[in-house]
């Protein structure tokens, strides 16, 4: 209820939900390919 309160009542709220969103998105998939490169290349760079 306060989330989609904020949402409508803050014009910027909206942008900041999607820049969240995506960032997130973003990470989960980066961090397990990330994860894979590292153990991959970082033993045999180490």
């Amino acid at each position: 209820m306060t989330f989609a309160l904020t949402s409508s009542e803050l014009g910027v709220s909206s942008f900041t939900i999607n820049l969240i969103l995506i960032t997130s998105v973003g990470v989960l998939l980066g961090l397990p390919t990330f994860f894979l490169l590292k153990s991959g290349q970082g033993k045999s760079a180490l």
